[in-house]
Protein backbone atom coordinates (compact mmCIF):
# COMPACT_ATOMS: atom_id res chain seq x y z
CA UNK A 1 0.00 0.00 0.00
CA UNK A 2 1.41 3.50 -0.87
CA UNK A 3 1.52 6.17 1.30
CA UNK A 4 -0.55 8.89 0.52
CA UNK A 5 0.48 12.82 0.68
CA UNK A 6 -1.54 15.40 3.19
CA UNK A 7 -2.52 18.31 1.01
CA UNK A 8 0.04 20.77 3.06
CA UNK A 9 2.26 18.92 5.68
CA UNK A 10 0.99 19.76 8.93
CA UNK A 11 3.52 20.85 11.45
CA UNK A 12 3.66 20.12 15.26
CA UNK A 13 5.88 20.29 17.96
CA UNK A 14 4.97 16.47 19.71
CA UNK A 15 4.38 17.16 23.53
CA UNK A 16 7.42 17.13 25.58
CA UNK A 17 9.70 18.01 22.58
CA UNK A 18 11.43 21.09 21.29
CA UNK A 19 12.03 19.80 18.05
CA UNK A 20 9.42 20.59 15.08
CA UNK A 21 7.92 17.44 13.15
CA UNK A 22 6.42 17.87 9.65
CA UNK A 23 3.64 15.67 9.04
CA UNK A 24 3.15 14.79 5.23
CA UNK A 25 1.26 11.60 5.17
CA UNK A 26 -1.32 9.93 6.48
CA UNK A 27 1.08 7.31 7.70
CA UNK A 28 3.00 10.15 9.69
CA UNK A 29 0.01 11.14 11.00
CA UNK A 30 -0.99 7.58 12.54
CA UNK A 31 2.30 7.24 13.87
CA UNK A 32 1.93 10.16 15.45
CA UNK A 33 -1.83 9.34 16.64
CA UNK A 34 0.43 5.52 18.11
CA UNK A 35 2.26 7.54 20.53
CA UNK A 36 0.08 10.11 21.58
CA UNK A 37 -0.38 10.16 25.34
CA UNK A 38 -3.18 8.26 26.96
CA UNK A 39 -4.49 11.18 28.97
CA UNK A 40 -4.61 13.69 26.22
CA UNK A 41 -7.00 10.89 24.04
CA UNK A 42 -10.56 12.43 24.37
CA UNK A 43 -13.00 12.80 21.52
CA UNK A 44 -10.59 15.32 19.44
CA UNK A 45 -8.28 12.23 19.35
CA UNK A 46 -10.75 9.74 18.49
CA UNK A 47 -12.15 11.66 15.46
CA UNK A 48 -8.63 11.68 13.96
CA UNK A 49 -8.22 8.01 14.92
CA UNK A 50 -11.08 7.16 12.92
CA UNK A 51 -10.83 9.27 10.05
CA UNK A 52 -6.87 8.75 9.15
CA UNK A 53 -8.08 4.83 9.66
CA UNK A 54 -10.84 5.68 6.68
CA UNK A 55 -8.62 7.29 4.93
CA UNK A 56 -5.92 4.77 5.10
CA UNK A 57 -8.58 2.36 3.20
CA UNK A 58 -10.21 5.15 1.18
CA UNK A 59 -8.11 7.93 -0.30
CA UNK A 60 -10.91 10.31 -1.22
CA UNK A 61 -11.30 10.88 2.29
CA UNK A 62 -7.92 12.23 2.79
CA UNK A 63 -8.89 15.76 2.81
CA UNK A 64 -11.38 15.18 6.23
CA UNK A 65 -8.60 12.99 7.96
CA UNK A 66 -6.16 15.92 7.66
CA UNK A 67 -8.65 18.52 8.89
CA UNK A 68 -9.38 16.00 11.84
CA UNK A 69 -5.56 15.60 13.03
CA UNK A 70 -4.99 19.43 12.17
CA UNK A 71 -8.25 20.24 14.94
CA UNK A 72 -6.44 17.66 17.22
CA UNK A 73 -3.05 19.17 17.05
CA UNK A 74 -4.66 22.87 17.70
CA UNK A 75 -7.37 21.62 20.18
CA UNK A 76 -3.60 19.61 22.09
CA UNK A 77 -1.54 22.91 21.38
CA UNK A 78 0.90 21.08 19.59
CA UNK A 79 0.28 22.54 16.42
CA UNK A 80 2.93 25.35 14.33
CA UNK A 81 1.44 28.16 12.36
Amino acid sequence: MADVMLSTPVRIKPHGSDTIREVATLQDASEILIDWPHASRGPFYQAAREKIEAALEDKDATAQAQEAFTALCDHAGVLVR
